[in-house]
C-alpha cells in the first residue's frame, strides 16, 4: 500500500529518467515500425501502431503523466507525431519532394522554399483515425482509473484519500491542495466531465465500458476542434 501512495500521490517524485528512457524507446519502435511496414498491407497499419507504439506510451501514464505539456512541442507528442507521419503519412508527396535535385528543377526554383521543409500536419491523420494524442491519453486513462477507484473503492489505500461531496445526488469529487501528482489532476478531471459521461438515473452504478465509450468519444470531439491543420491548447481542454 506505501508503494502505491508512493507512485501515485507523492508530488516530489522526478519522472524525468523515465520521460527520457520512454522517449528513447519510442524512437526505437518508430524506427523498427518503418522498417517493418513495407511488409504488411496497410489495413494493419493501425493495429501494428497500437501494438508497437502506443503500448509503450499509455503504459502507467496516469501516474507519470504529470509531466506531460500541453504544447505541440512536447517531446514525447512530438515523437509520437514522427510514427503517426511514418505509418499513416503521404508517402508520395515526401518522395515527390526527394526525387529532383537541384539541376532538374525549373530556371529559378533551385532554391528550396519554406514549403520544402514543412512537414505534413498531423492533426487530420489523428483525427481521421481516431487516435489519441498523448495529452488527451492522460486524460482519458487518468478519468477511467479514477472512475473504477471511486466505483469499486479499490484499492482501498486510495479510496480513502478521495472526498466526496456530501451532497446525497452528487459525484463531485472535493479537491485537496493543489499537487502535480495523479490524485489532484485525475480528481480535477473527474469533476469537468462526470456529468457527461455518467447515466444521471445510475450515477456510480454507470457501467464501466460505458464510461470509457463516452470519455472517449468526448476527448476525441474536443480533439478536433478549431483549426483543421493546427493543434490548438483546447484540443487538451476537456
Amino acid at each position: 500500500s506505501s508503494g502505491i501512495n508512493a507512485e501515485y500521490g507523492d508530488s516530489k517524485l522526478n519522472w524525468e529518467p523515465h520521460v527520457e528512457y520512454l522517449r528513447k524507446k519510442l524512437r526505437s519502435m518508430t524506427g523498427a515500425i518503418c522498417r517493418i511496414r513495407h511488409s504488411m498491407p496497410g489495413e494493419l497499419y493501425l493495429k501494428l501502431y497500437n501494438s508497437l507504439f502506443e503500448s509503450h506510451l499509455s503504459y502507467g501514464i496516469s501516474v507519470w503523466g504529470v509531466v506531460i505539456k500541453e504544447k505541440s512541442s512536447d517531446r514525447l507528442f512530438i515523437t509520437q507525431k514522427h510514427c503517426v507521419r511514418i505509418l499513416f503519412g503521404d508517402l508520395d508527396a515526401y518522395l515527390d519532394k526527394q526525387s529532383t535535385c537541384a539541376r532538374a528543377r525549373p530556371y529559378g526554383m533551385q532554391k528550396l522554399g519554406h514549403c520544402y521543409y514543412k512537414k505534413e500536419h498531423t492533426k487530420p491523420i489523428f483525427n481521421k483515425l481516431r487516435i489519441m494524442t498523448i495529452q488527451n491519453m492522460f486524460k482519458y486513462y487518468c478519468v477511467t482509473e479514477f472512475s473504477k477507484i471511486i466505483k469499486y473503492r479499490l484499492p482501498y489505500t486510495l479510496y480513502e484519500c478521495i472526498s466526496m461531496s456530501n451532497r446525497a445526488t452528487s459525484n463531485t469529487v472535493i479537491l485537496t491542495r493543489k499537487s502535480n501528482t495523479f490524485l489532484h489532476e485525475a480528481a480535477k478531471l473527474w469533476n469537468s466531465v462526470h456529468k457527461r459521461i455518467l447515466t444521471p438515473e445510475k450515477g456510480l452504478e454507470t457501467s464501466l465500458n460505458l464510461i470509457k465509450l463516452r470519455i472517449r468519444a468526448l476527448i476525441l470531439q474536443i480533439q478536433s476542434v478549431d483549426i483543421a491543420d493546427t493543434w490548438t491548447p483546447s484540443n487538451c481542454q476537456v
